[in-house]
């Protein structure tokens, strides 16, 4: 069996079928056919990757070539019709004679010509006329006095995303326009096509399309803004439809440079008219009209292939270029200047369409590219005076890349891990668009970056709250959630923007709902736990579970060593401890979450919960009750009243009140043993 090598399949001779019966013939057994297969498959796709990789590579010389090409194809088709006038000038001058009977077939031979041309003019009416009657809604096809049809057949347009099918086409080219009619279902009389829209050839091109999957024998007409795609039935009728194209391109361009030479020439015959000795060198004395340069006279087309080469920035540069040129005196008064500028004006337009549907997040955007993608477009625009669409398109465009982060992130593990990492990223996201929109925008647009931002932050809270702030979250847990937020809206301020306020508003009636749910627990499930209380010490079974739980009460702040009998037993009931663990957690986790304004909120749930414990407490009349009724009132009662005026520096009113009630005394602060030698610091 041979090796395969490309040398077999690069001479010229090579047949496909002849080959595969070889291979077929030299192979033993279907695996080593399999292998034979996969080193073709395998060639195919280094030699697909070799031609691609040079395509890439010499991109842009193919781009300069084509241009090359189209420029020597006007340039040839521009010779040929000179050529053309020459060999026509040449016969009239050979079959010229001053003879009498030359001169008489000289005028029959032009009545003849004009007889042909009176019929040729009729051919022309008769045959746009009858297009005329086969389409409905049909424009006037004889406005223009030289419009005559190139070309016209059936194709079947395909939609240039999908690559679907979308209808079937009547389609006519005349020498200065394309018309698009569709097929009537139900037509009744001589109305075939209905008349859908026309596009001038100048702002035509045609563009050959690849065979690929369903869509072969295909071409795209680029028309701004549209651009359509059609298929035809076989290969012959799309090099027509290419070749005809090319017909009509190239007699508008020689239209164009015929009328270009036509008023040159009056220019310059007025000019010598001017300059003429009959009249006064003073009164007809006018400067003379220097040249356009090169680059200038070609800057439209040189403006189209910077647009289509994507090179925006290029454009705008080219475009300001000329336009100072124009300005200055040596072109102030050049008969060409109004024209020149007016198509400027037409490419900005072009230009600003094309940056606009760049900036658009419904038209093939992907958050990839980051926001710095869209930097050069906003920059532009921002040099157009379109300082306002600009900005509304980039905040658009953050609006996604900030959903896009966020979705990114997966709840895996605990709530509280979630709630951080989406913290993090979301005010990353949010400093990042920040920083852009400072270097993009002048000053006086950060309001509506700081109205876009507000109604992100509320958009992320009105998510998290759903995820957090639920019956079975734990008030630690949700305490964690909220100072891990708080963090990182704290650590955003760094760049200049505070939205702490805008995060509290959000977070106060969750909160306030939390607090006031977990203390309708405690005061529901208190009547249980009093009721089934058997009043006895609680054994903790080993010295371990004694040491873990005096741990768990350190850390509330109580310090129960002398409560500890017997090595393992604690001197208190199950449900003291359970309400003292309860109401604890229930004063730290609400002065820890709640802001200023949310103060008596937490003074209303700690006074609800310990008015109801010791409610309950008075119809207990045995030794056991009052000793931990006793507690709950010098201790926890006491130390609660202490660490509340330690946090915030004032007394919680609503609790002293309810200790006076109850008889517990507070001590008052120790007096500061610091003494003055002078009244400076009074």
């Amino acid at each position: 069996m041979s090796d395969i090598n490309m040398e077999k399949f690069a001479v010229p001779e090579f047949v496909p079928e002849r080959y595969v019966k070889e291979l077929a013939k030299s192979c033993v057994g279907g695996e080593e056919l399999a292998q034979q297969k996969e080193k073709i498959q395998s060639l195919a796709e280094e030699t697909a990757s070799a031609l691609k990789k040079n395509v890439y590579e010499n991109y842009m010389q193919f781009i300069e070539t084509a241009t090359e090409i189209s420029h020597l194809e006007t340039e040839m088709y521009k010779l040929s019709h000179l050529l053309s006038d020459q060999r026509m000038v040449l016969t009239t001058l050979s079959q010229a004679s001053v003879l009498g009977n030359e001169n008489t077939l000289s005028r029959e031979s032009l009545d003849n010509h004009d007889l042909e041309a009176e019929r040729l003019e009729e051919e022309r009416k008769n045959k746009l006329n009858s297009i005329s009657e086969k389409v409905e809604s049909c424009m006037n096809l004889l406005d223009v006095p030289d419009r005559h049809l190139l070309h016209e057949g059936d194709l079947l347009e395909i939609d240039a995303e999908e690559n679907t099918a979308l209808q079937r086409m009547h389609v006519y080219l005349f020498n200065d326009c394309l018309m698009l009619t569709s097929w009537i279902s139900n037509r009744r009389g001589p109305m075939r096509y209905k008349f859908q829209t026309s596009y001038p050839i100048s702002t035509l091109a045609v563009v050959n399309v690849r065979d690929l999957g369903t869509v072969k024998q295909a071409f795209k007409v680029l028309a701004f803004p549209d651009t359509r795609v059609f298929q035809c039935n076989s290969l012959t009728i799309k090099k027509d439809w290419l070749d005809k194209f090319d017909v009509a391109k190239n007699m508008h361009i020689e239209k164009e440079n015929l009328k270009q030479k036509k008023k040159d020439s009056q220019d310059k015959i007025k000019h010598e008219s001017l300059e003429s000795p009959s009249l006064s060198v003073e009164e007809l004395l006018s400067p003379q009209i220097a040249p356009l340069p090169d680059w200038l006279a070609d800057v439209t087309e040189e403006l189209d292939v910077f647009i289509v080469e994507r090179h925006f920035q290029k454009t705008y540069d080219l475009m300001i270029k000329a336009q100072r040129t124009l300005s200055t005196e040596e072109f102030v008064t050049h008969p060409q200047r109004t024209e020149i500028l007016k198509k400027i004006e037409q490419k900005q337009k072009v230009l600003t369409e094309i940056l606009l549907k760049e900036l658009d997040v419904t038209h093939n955007w992907s958050p990839r590219g980051g926001l710095r993608s869209s930097r050069h477009p906003v920059l532009i625009l921002n040099k157009f005076n379109m300082t306002s669409q600009a900005c509304e398109l980039f905040l658009d465009i953050c609006n996604h890349t900030v959903k896009a982060h966020v979705k990114a992130v997966q709840l895996e593990g605990s709530i509280y891990s979630y709630v951080k990492q989406v913290g993090e990223v979301f005010f990353c996201s949010l400093s990042d668009a920040l920083t852009e929109f400072i270097s993009l925008f002048p000053n006086n647009k950060l309001s509506a970056f700081v109205v876009w931002a507000s109604m992100q932050l509320r958009i992320l809270m009105s998510q998290i709250i759903k995820q957090v702030f639920t019956p079975q979250c734990a008030l630690d847990s949700i305490l964690e959630c909220v100072q891990s937020l708080r963090e990182q809206c704290t650590l955003f301020c760094e760049f200049g923007l505070d939205l702490r306020f805008q995060m509290n508003s959000c977070l106060r009636s969750p909160i306030i709902k939390a607090l006031r749910e977990y203390k309708e627990k405690i005061v529901d499930s208190m009547k249980t736990k009093v009721s089934e209380d058997k009043w006895t010490p609680v054994n903790m079974h080993t010295k371990a579970g004694v040491n873990k739980f005096l741990s768990q009460m350190e850390n509330l702040g109580l310090i129960l060593v002398r409560y500890v009998i017997n090595e393992t037993w604690v001197d208190l009931s199950s449900s003291t401890i359970w309400f003292a663990q309860s109401v604890i957690t229930v004063q730290n986790v609400g002065l820890e979450i709640v802001t200023k304004d949310m103060m008596d909120v937490v003074d209303e749930c700690i006074c609800a919960i310990f008015s109801s414990r010791l409610k309950f407490s008075t119809g207990n009349d045995t030794t056991y009750a009052h000793k931990n009724f006793k507690f709950i009132l010098e201790t926890v009662m006491t130390h609660m009243i202490k660490k509340y005026k330690d946090k915030v520096g004032y007394d919680n009113v609503k609790l002293l009140d309810l200790a006076v009630e109850y008889g517990v005394h507070i001590a008052p602060p120790k007096k500061s043993n610091i003494t003055y030698t002078s009244n400076e610091y009074l």
